[in-house]
């Protein structure tokens, strides 16, 4: 059960490092860089879908595998997977900037992945305090 858990926090360590650097790849980095592979993908592209994709992939089954094995559903962990869910959202918009990225009219790229890099850190901490607490059913009230 320990290695599961291990592999459920590095798994997203790397996941919400590599979402977070991608931000600020996506907000510091000049629109006319070559192109990294010889399709034409762009080096955010090839972070998105080569390293935070599988990561964040990884994290969410190896979380599932944990409380299937624990089969210990406690009232915390609806609100933790509701922040995973918000986390999932924010993975998704990431890789709907990189896209809006190559659009001629995009603007101000830059103030949006400031601003979703903003959400990712609070979800991350969040998520990080909720787990650490494991608030019980009466501390929840308004939750449940």
């Amino acid at each position: 059960m320990v290695w599961l858990l291990f592999l459920h926090i590095a798994g997203l360590v790397i996941w919400t490092a590599a979402l977070c650097i991608l931000l600020i790849l996506l907000a510091r980095k000049a629109p006319n860089w070559p192109q990294v592979a010889g399709n034409g993908d762009s080096l955010e592209r090839i972070w998105f879908t080569r390293l935070a994709s599988p990561a964040g992939l990884f994290s969410i089954v190896s979380g599932t595998l944990i409380f299937v094995v624990q089969q210990r559903f406690d009232n915390w962990l609806l609100l933790k997977l509701t922040l995973v869910t918000a986390l999932v959202a924010c993975h998704v918009t990431a890789g709907l900037l990189i896209l809006y990225r190559k659009r001629p009219e995009s603007s101000s790229i830059s103030g949006k992945c400031t601003a979703l890099l903003l959400l990712v850190l609070l979800l991350i901490i969040s998520i990080v305090v909720l787990v650490l607490l494991k608030p019980q059913q009466e501390q929840l009230p308004w939750f449940l």
